[in-house]
């Protein structure tokens, strides 16, 4: 039986060069800041003009670029310049336009792991939580277990049952998996997914007693 619904593409089949379409996007803006169209910025993107449209229109929405020639209604038509640059990475926007809240928790926790000497899920989301981001201890965890599963992270104290209690694991950054500034990703496959290397760097072995 056909599925009723298309599944949405895994995020490193979207990749291109390491890059994904929206930050091939935001790239092609910066260059051509002052004034650009949609066609211009799907054609040097390498991106399909309804994946273009639909990220122009969410940086539009989130005030970070602005159509300099007002009087035009049609989308190819709309020039637009950059009126807000917040530098190299592409600007994580839902269709309205607000900040997509879990690409900026698992930046947090990334560049919280890379700092800190040795922690648990717990000390991990106190320290990588701030004032205007919580960080659940929740998403810790399941944080911690995948990227330790993909060797980021060195288990140095295994959890331990204290009583009716659970002492958490400790873990350790792995200098030796310091790929970059950007986040890996946890894809609904199971699969670990780096957007620095541009490749899937760890994926669950399929169950075939199943």
């Amino acid at each position: 039986m056909a599925a009723t619904k298309q599944k949405r593409r895994s995020v490193h089949l979207e990749m291109v060069g390491g890059k994904g379409g929206r930050q091939r996007i935001w790239e092609a803006i910066r260059v051509r800041r002052n004034g650009f169209f949609l066609a211009d910025i799907s054609d040097v993107a390498t991106v399909d003009l309804t994946t273009a449209r639909t990220y122009l229109q969410a940086l539009e929405r989130g005030g970070f670029i602005q159509q300099i020639n007002v009087t035009e209604k049609v989308a190819e038509a709309k020039q637009y310049a950059l009126i807000r640059d917040n530098g190299l990475e592409a600007p994580r926007l839902t269709v309205d336009g607000k900040p997509v809240i879990q690409g900026l928790v698992n930046e947090a926790m990334w560049r919280t792991m890379r700092m800190v000497h040795d922690f648990n899920f717990h000390e991990l989301a106190a320290l990588a939580s701030t004032t205007e981001l919580r960080v659940a201890p929740g998403t810790a965890r399941i944080y911690l277990n995948q990227l330790a599963l993909a060797g980021y992270l060195i288990e140095i104290k295994k959890g331990q049952a204290k009583g009716t209690s659970r002492s958490p694991a400790r873990f350790r950054f792995n200098p030796a998996r310091n790929t970059g500034p950007r986040p890996p990703m946890i894809q609904r496959t199971k699969a670990v997914y780096d957007p620095n290397l541009g490749q899937i760097v760890w994926q669950e072995e399929p169950d075939h007693d199943c």
